[in-house]
């Protein structure tokens, strides 16, 4: 079991966790068609797969570190090494079907973090075992699992359909309000230059 003054955290992540995970079960259940059957598009179901393993992962981690005695570095580890196949399941699937380019360049960052956090989880968790009281490993863990939520989060965001925020769309709104503003502001110098003109 883990020291006490980290049970409340594990408490309520456990509790948030599971209220997040069973909203990935009623996403399903809205079109269960355009993700769970053989024709559903590839890019969907990994997203579902994607949002469904990082957000069980931090739930089944905080139960088992409220179970008395038990050994969190095992169960982390398990977890993490799991991650980390699924992710490598994932993106193997991705980039060996004809997937569109657009479809691997949104998919390719969040594969990339997947690899990141599942991997840290790991390093984590060996710390763990070598002693389940390293408060270190501890505070990582806690850090690690709240990113992991974030990350499953996002992937169920985009399994909604959500349109999401893209930088490039920020810049082009950008650049067509400069433009916009300096047409603007030589329209007024030519209406001010033609008054002038009137008036000599």
């Amino acid at each position: 079991m883990v020291p006490p003054e980290y049970a409340v955290y594990f408490m309520t992540m456990a509790a948030v966790g599971a209220t997040l995970f069973g909203l990935i079960f009623v996403v399903i259940s809205i079109a269960p068609a355009s993700i769970t059957t053989g024709s559903a598009p590839l890019e969907r179901q990994v997203k579902a797969f994607t949002a469904y393993s990082a957000l069980l992962s931090p739930v089944l981690i905080s139960l088992f570190a409220l179970v008395p005695h038990q050994p969190i570095g095992l169960v982390v580890i398990v977890m993490s090494l799991t991650g980390l196949l699924n992710t490598l399941i994932m993106a193997l699937t991705l980039f060996q079907q004809t997937v569109q380019w657009s479809a691997r360049a949104r998919n390719s960052p969040f594969i990339l973090i997947g690899f990141v956090l599942y991997g840290y989880g790991t390093f984590a968790a060996v710390r763990l075992l070598q002693s389940a009281a390293d408060r270190s490993a501890l505070n990582t863990l806690t850090n690690l699992l709240v990113i992991i939520t974030l990350f499953g989060i996002a992937r169920a965001w985009e399994l909604v359909g959500i349109r999401q925020f893209h930088v490039q769309d920020w810049l082009f709104s950008l650049g067509a309000s400069k433009k916009q503003e300096n047409a603007l502001h030589t329209n007024a110098a030519a209406a001010t230059d033609l008054k002038q003109e009137e008036t000599e």
